[in-house]
């Protein structure tokens, strides 16, 4: 068991990044120009890739043909969807120098089509599950993707986020008969752990019912905003459904590695998912840590979740998206 989670933990942590440069690779291989791609990654970085490599081969060589093929399945759709190879591809954020002065802050990728460069987000995610699109913190969150409501709800979301965390930690601390000091030092001294996993069923059921308060509250303040100005709201959700510059072009390869299953390849812009009024709406509250929006033919998902340890108000916000049926 505890090697099947080392594996898990290994293909977690580096699936990602080899992905990536294996689609790049593949893409300057076709356009014969694999040498001025390896010479614009920085050579640190480079370095990392061939230890990651070297890792996966060594501990998890099933790995190697999955990734292979993934990118392979991720080429070949992009070639069918742009009517050519998308050429001068080069991995954002790895290099020395960037090749734009635009921000592209959520492309793995920029490439070359018909001469104009385009941004992509490279995303490698299990097949039938979510796709994580956005993630920050929650006393910013309305301020920063809604700014066009007031600034007192942000505020006043601040200090019920503080007054609910204070009524955690009391509930937790009479859970086991002690006193509450005031914060978990007392928690962390008795050997209590601090992850959200290794809690018991009681505590697991408390810390649950926090996240669902806050959510509820998210979901009060989201409709508020819907009702308020649904244009401006509509506007919001494309920075969440990982669209933030409006070139942006997902592509998404569905795995099902477990399963040997074969990938799916989904590619979409922002106009081809972009919100409409009529197909847009926030479903109703199910009593969990997340807020559920349609928007057209997407599932959006607007989750409470903690940093890492729930025993501070570092809380962050996921949103991920799911469509419902092929995009492309």
């Amino acid at each position: 068991m505890s090697e099947k989670i080392s594996k898990e933990a290994l293909f977690n942590e580096i699936k990602g990044s080899l992905f990536e440069f294996l689609v790049a690779r593949r893409l300057a291989s076709l356009n014969h120009q694999e040498l001025q791609f390896l010479q614009s990654i920085d050579q640190n970085y480079l370095k990392v890739l061939g230890q990651q490599d070297q890792l996966v081969r060594q501990y998890y060589p099933e790995m190697i043909h999955f990734l292979s093929s993934s990118a392979a399945a991720v080429v070949e759709k992009m070639m069918k969807h742009f009517g050519e190879i998308p050429a001068s591809p080069k991995l954002k954020g790895k290099l020395t120098q960037s090749s734009s002065g635009a921000d592209f802050s959520e492309a793995d990728l920029m490439v070359e089509v018909s001469g104009r460069l385009l941004p992509i987000s490279l995303k490698l995610n299990k097949a039938h599950s979510f796709v994580n699109t956005k993630s920050g913190g929650i006393k910013s969150f309305f301020s920063h993707y809604f700014a066009f409501i007031s600034p007192s709800f942000q505020e006043n979301f601040n200090q019920f986020v503080d007054q609910e965390f204070n009524r955690l930690a009391l509930d937790l601390h009479a859970l086991n008969d002690w006193d509450f000091p005031g914060d978990f030092s007392f928690w962390v001294q008795s050997g209590k752990s601090e992850l959200p996993g290794e809690l018991d069923e009681k505590e697991r059921d408390c810390l649950k019912a926090f996240y669902a308060r806050i959510a509820s509250r998210m979901h009060e303040i989201l409709t508020s905003a819907f009702l308020k100005d649904h244009q401006s709201f509509l506007e919001a959700l494309a920075p969440l459904m990982g669209f933030s510059h409006p070139d942006l072009i997902q592509v998404i390869c569905y795995h099902q590695f477990k399963s040997q299953g074969e990938a799916s390849v989904e590619i979409h812009s922002l106009n081809e998912i972009r919100p409409i009024g009529s197909e847009t709406y926030i479903k109703d509250f199910r009593q969990t840590s997340s807020v559920e929006l349609v928007v057209g033919e997407i599932d959006l998902q607007i989750r409470v979740k903690p940093m890492n340890k729930f025993t501070t108000t570092a809380i962050k916000i996921n949103c991920s998206l799911k469509p419902r049926r092929s995009l492309s």
